[in-house]
């Protein structure tokens, strides 16, 4: 985690959606139905736009990159403990 932490005033960095790329492992929410939702863990295979396709556990899903979270990012619950990081990004 500690490639997150931002050199100019020791924060945690936010996570920017768009900046997800092709291989990067991630979490998201996965609605088999309105009912039932579940935490998966998969690859983003690649990406349109707002849009990635995720491949995890042999099916691939379409998943909008702000419901996505990358597997090495801090947690919200550390961005509520520890503060986030609003320095301009470079």
């Amino acid at each position: 985690m500690k490639k997150w932490i931002c050199k100019s005033c020791g924060l945690y960095k936010k996570i920017i959606p768009g900046h997800i790329k092709s291989g990067r492992k991630v979490f998201f929410i996965h609605n088999a139905d309105n009912m039932n939702k579940t935490i998966k863990k998969g690859v983003v295979v690649s990406r349109n736009k707002d849009i990635l396709i995720i491949l995890s556990e042999g099916l691939l899903c379409m998943v909008k990159d702000i419901d996505v979270y990358p597997e090495d990012a801090p947690v919200y619950f550390v961005y509520n403990m520890f503060g986030a990081c609003e320095c301009p990004t470079k």
